[in-house]
């Protein structure tokens, strides 16, 4: 069955999932998505699963560093571009750069 990454304090799990598409826009390494996303490992990687099942988010490894890094995807800008339509027209925006 498909676990679902359960919401942080005060921030919603769609909250949580904007800042880590966000951080993701330019492939970025796991620990900097953690740290810019205020995540435990434990979190973070329930959310990287949720997302990339989803196809949100892509992993690979960056041929120039052999780093894995993690990217977001058509898909997931294209949810970010809805979100970010939804949270202007209804208020409370949440998206942390």
């Amino acid at each position: 069955m498909d676990e679902q990454p359960e919401p942080i304090g005060n921030r919603s799990r769609i909250a949580i999932l904007v800042n880590i598409l966000t951080v993701a826009k330019r492939p970025t390494i796991k620990t900097h998505i953690m740290y810019k996303a205020n995540l435990s490992h434990r979190q973070l990687e329930k959310y990287l699963t949720f997302l990339k099942q989803r196809e949100m988010l892509r992993e690979f490894v960056d041929d120039k560093t052999g780093n894995r890094v993690y990217e977001t995807t058509q898909k997931g800008n294209d949810f970010l571009k809805e979100y970010g339509h939804f949270s202007n027209t209804y208020g409370n925006g949440t998206t942390r750069q």
